[in-house]
């Protein structure tokens, strides 16, 4: 115990000291380099012999000195302090935000902020017509793998639940998405017969045991994703695994994979079977699907329409591009997946029926003055551009206005020129003046004027006008009688304080030269003085 103490000692007693008497008149007392390295050595030294003491004395005690004891805050360099990581929920990809309990479903409000192609289902809380309810529900796996399966007998689940499915071999776990008349309609609208045999059944509701088996198969999936695209690289196959799917009870792995040309992957399922020690299953999938899967951001700034609600894949032509004058740039019409962006067909329909109402594009139109070439259109507006042959100023013209000039070329007639029919288009500059604060002031103030407190009438009343009209007469009257006496015109008595001083009255020409003339008269001893703008002549 003795010798525990002495070596379990403060720390002070164990620092090098060194009398101020005994350092040399020339040298500071500031310690160098070297001496603070010698003087954390020791320190260090002294730690590891105190730790090496405590453990062999007391073998299973913990150990009692933590990282935070080990750095001196005051010689020791600051740790550097990691960044936090994030990690995205491993249940997210399922529709919920964290591991479910056990028969405790899932909210509609969560599975609707984390769940890719969600469901909606709008025949909720609608009594239905039939008595017996419909036996078959959607099931939801990981992201958008949905599949229909039939409930047992005396098993009724709602959306949400937790369910032990069957599966090929063993049984799979998901959440219940879709039920009642709405799956009906989804089945149909998917083209499955629901009293086919072929479908797959519900086992029971989601035990402990089910979870826990399904919550550990979720956590590899990452780890085995990194794993198999490395083993895809070492066996050089020309492929890409984009995602993998684990059962719920951990016996077979689906893997998804894009592809350009047919691989040849039997050692591939080899070797990952027998890094897995699972069933191996390849599925390829194509390169929209992979960007509903993996999903994204797109051009438009938010999600992308295949991970979100879009589960239909409609083709995509150039022709929707054209129809919607939309350049032919790749970049721009191109999405995520390197195909043309699925939002070219939502408003293919509202351009197509626009563009009934207007001329056969790229014919060209006559004038006196020469020949206009078709540019561009613009179909919402109604606006089509056309240049002279041979210059490239364009000029706008109304839809209606251009088919009339093509059916008066048909009748050989030819108006004078294209700028009698030109549209003038409001320019940024143009929208930039008109918004300035004079021009709002004045456009308020010609509103209100009228004393009917009633802003932004379109047709103002007569009785109105009538009191506009006098009320500038009498302002125009009042302005003709200052300057006709030298005052300035009345300001606004708004804010603006009032005048008290009056401008000195000018003289006008005539009046000026006749009393010059009386200033240069001379005059004689006796003569009254004359005042003279104001002022009297004194006489000494």
């Amino acid at each position: 115990m003795e010798e525990e103490q002495k070596n379990i000692q403060p720390e002070e007693e164990n620092l090098p000291k060194t009398p101020a008497a005994e350092l040399p008149d020339d040298v500071e007392e500031v310690a160098t380099k070297e001496d603070v390295e010698a003087f954390m050595r020791e320190r260090r030294k002294a730690r590891a012999e105190k730790k090496t003491v405590v453990e062999k004395e007391n073998p299973e005690v913990e150990e009692y000195l933590s990282e935070e004891d080990k750095i001196d805050p005051y010689l020791d360099p600051d740790p550097e302090i990691p960044w936090v990581k994030y990690e995205e929920p491993a249940f997210l990809s399922r529709g919920c935000r964290r591991c479910p309990k056990c028969y405790v479903p899932v909210s509609q409000i969560e599975r609707q902020s984390c769940s890719k192609v969600t469901s909606t289902n709008w025949l909720s809380g609608i009594r239905q017509p039939t008595m017996r309810p419909f036996d078959c529900v959607e099931v939801r796996f990981k992201n958008n793998h949905k599949d229909f399966y039939r409930l047992p007998d005396g098993l009724d689940v709602t959306e949400g639940d937790i369910v032990a499915v069957e599966g090929q071999p063993g049984h799979d776990v998901g959440i219940v998405c879709l039920t009642g008349e709405l799956c009906r309609l989804q089945m149909r609208k998917h083209r499955i017969n629901p009293e086919s045999d072929t479908i797959k059944k519900v086992f029971r509701r989601a035990k402990d045991t089910d979870i826990e088996r399904w919550d550990a198969s979720i956590r590899e999936e990452h780890s085995a994703l990194i794993r198999t695209r490395k083993i895809v690289a070492d066996l050089g196959l020309d492929m890409k695994v984009n995602d993998v799917e684990f059962q719920g009870d951990h016996s077979k792995a689906i893997f998804y994979y894009t592809a350009d040309e047919r691989v040849d992957f039997r050692v591939l399922i080899k070797v990952l079977a027998e890094e897995f020690r699972v069933r191996i299953e390849m599925r390829q999938i194509g390169v929209r699907q992979e960007a509903g899967k993996v999903g994204g951001l797109g051009t438009c700034g938010r999600e992308l329409c295949c991970s979100t609600w879009l589960t239909t894949f409609r083709s995509v032509t150039t022709s929707s591009a054209k129809t919607q004058q939309i350049m032919p740039n790749p970049q721009k019409l191109a999405g995520q997946c390197g195909k043309l962006k699925c939002c070219l067909n939502f408003e293919y329909e509202v351009y197509a029926d626009a563009l009934k109402q207007f001329p056969p594009a790229g014919q060209a139109i006559r004038f006196q003055k020469g020949l206009a070439m078709y540019k561009k259109t613009d179909v919402l507006r109604g606006i089509m551009w056309y240049a002279y042959e041979g210059e490239n100023d364009l000029i706008a013209l109304k839809a209606d206005d251009v088919k009339q000039i093509i059916e008066m070329n048909r009748q050989q007639q030819y108006p004078e020129k294209m700028e009698d029919y030109q549209v003038e288009l409001m320019s940024t500059s143009a929208l930039a003046s008109e918004s300035t604060d004079e021009e709002v002031e004045r456009e308020i103030r010609r509103l209100t004027e009228g004393g009917n407190g009633v802003v932004g009438q379109d047709e103002p009343r007569p009785e109105n006008n009538e009191r506009r009209r006098n009320n500038r007469e009498r302002s125009e009257r009042n302005e003709r009688g200052n300057r006709n006496r030298g005052e300035r015109p009345q300001q606004n008595r708004g804010n603006q304080q009032e005048h008290t001083e009056r401008p000195q009255q000018q003289e006008r020409p005539q009046q000026q030269e006749r009393q010059q003339q009386r200033n240069n008269k001379p005059r004689r001893d006796g003569d009254t003085p004359r005042r003279s703008g104001g002022n009297r002549d004194r006489r000494n």
